[in-house]
């Protein structure tokens, strides 16, 4: 019993597990044998941000979340979801927070600034990463066509 409750405290919810950068993060944690619980609006138990009465049971037997804003960290009212959100999974345990922000826009420095405020207060701890087309992949989606033509 006592290692199948350790096991649940090693599970890392990342949220957008099913878009474009939570899919590789979450096949990535996986193939490292780390549980890994998936949060979207179609997962089970679903996450959506619009929905904040979903986020407590998608954290639960969290330990770590990455942090995929949808649709994005440049729109008005962001900040305010991710410290909200960063609050509530500090409260349920979560000791790692990772946010995946832009490239510099207020808003995202501003949720940025919330993550860190909260991690700092609460002891947990937090890594941003800003995204500038890191790693893209220019072999899926509106990049193909292109790629494919020459």
């Amino acid at each position: 019993m006592e290692q199948e409750n350790t096991r649940e405290k090693k599970m890392t919810l990342v949220l957008g597990g099913t878009g474009k950068t939570g899919r590789r993060v979450a096949e990535r944690l996986a193939e490292r044998g780390l549980l890994v619980q998936i949060g979207s609006r179609f997962a089970e138990p679903p996450f959506d941000w619009e929905k904040p009465d979903t986020w407590a049971t998608a954290l639960d037997g969290v330990s770590a979340a990455y942090v995929s804003y949808y649709p994005d960290l440049a729109i008005p009212g962001a900040p305010e979801a991710v410290r909200a959100f960063a609050e509530l999974a500090a409260r349920n345990g979560v000791r790692r927070l990772v946010l995946l922000s832009g490239r510099g826009e207020e808003e995202a420095q501003s949720a940025e600034q919330a993550l860190r405020e909260v991690g700092d207060k609460a002891g947990v701890e937090w890594t941003i990463v800003r995204c500038a087309w890191f790693m893209q992949n220019f072999d899926e989606n509106y990049l193909l066509e292109p790629i494919l033509a020459g």
